[in-house]
């Protein structure tokens, strides 16, 4: 079925449900100047509507949790990965003192629901009964009721308590929407780029290994930032976050080595069949000697060359 799936994502609609994802949110009169110094994005320069992506460090550097930041005039909502949810709550717990913050897994309440493909827009705004009319930008989001509707990386999350789900799911079926499953998901995401905590990065993953995104230079002090901080000014990373397209049509096994010129350069993370190429990728960490778009490295047996990320251009995104 992933190719029928795909063609959906691709060409029309799809949508996934995706319950490896969940949510914290955060109230009291104290949540954004408390978590700007927690993250490493611009909270204070949000606006109600905005979001940003972002990530909290250890003092270290490394990523405790990644996670989408949604501003309401009432709260802040991260959106991240269910399994880094205990950890940054146990973190962020360490770190409240007196700060008037109230801090809540809001997982079990709801369901997030991705909707992917060019004709996203169009089954949302059935189901709305209204136009989507977002603030514009990556992360913008909209409260539609007790649901919410988010810009998101590969195209829109519906976020809708979790008792309705099969019924707002049913409702986007009849509408166009083809339901596809976490495997097809995991495709498309490895396509446009983007990183798994607990797949791709985790604990040992330094914030800037991955990029400058998500990273504001400009804000105040939070944890980890001297050291992301010496990364711009006065070094470099040791490892990058890198796309490789393989030769051979055997996929190798998450944490194969990376070679070149007969020494160990990195390791792969994710590697799958991608139907945009036809070809088989990676994604994995290299080392800056060894990086340069375009260069030739060895998988295993097969020949490998590196690319910029994404690996396709994302039709499918708001």
């Amino acid at each position: 079925m992933l190719a029928g799936y795909y063609k959906a994502a691709q060409e029309a609609a799809a949508v996934v449900e995706m319950d490896w994802f969940g949510a914290i949110k955060l109230t009291g009169k104290d949540r954004a100047s408390w978590l700007q110094g927690m993250i490493t994005n611009d909270v204070l320069k949000l606006a109600p509507g905005a979001g940003c992506y972002a990530a909290h460090l250890n003092p270290q550097g490394k990523i405790v949790a990644q996670m989408h930041v949604l501003l309401d005039e009432d709260a802040l909502w991260l959106s991240l990965e269910r399994s880094a949810i205990p950890k940054l709550i146990a973190a962020f717990d360490k770190l409240l003192i007196m700060e008037d913050v109230q801090m809540a897994d809001v997982s079990g309440g709801y369901s997030i629901l991705g909707m992917i493909g060019p004709a996203a827009p169009a089954v949302i705004e059935s189901w709305l009964g209204e136009p989507l009319k977002l603030g514009g930008g990556q992360y913008s989001h909209r409260r539609f009721e007790d649901c919410r509707v988010v810009a998101s990386d590969l195209g829109y999350d519906i976020w809708v308590p979790r008792g309705q789900a099969d019924k707002v799911l049913h409702f986007l079926g009849q509408h166009g929407a083809t339901s596809i499953d976490h495997g097809t998901w995991d495709v498309l995401r490895t396509e446009a780029g983007i990183p798994v905590y607990g797949v791709d990065i985790d604990e040992t993953t330094p914030m800037p290994e991955i990029g400058s995104r998500g990273i504001s230079y400009d804000k105040g002090c939070y944890i980890g930032q001297e050291v992301v901080a010496k990364v711009k000014y006065i070094g470099h990373v040791n490892r990058q976050f890198v796309g490789l397209i393989l030769s051979d049509g055997a996929l190798p096994v998450v944490k194969s080595p990376i070679r070149k010129g007969g020494r160990d350069v990195g390791f792969i993370t994710t590697t799958l069949y991608s139907p945009g190429l036809g070809k088989p990728i990676a994604l994995g960490f290299v080392s800056r000697a060894a990086y340069a778009p375009g260069s030739e490295v060895e998988v295993g047996n097969a020949a490998a060359t590196i690319v910029e990320l994404p690996f396709t251009p994302n039709r499918s995104a708001a």
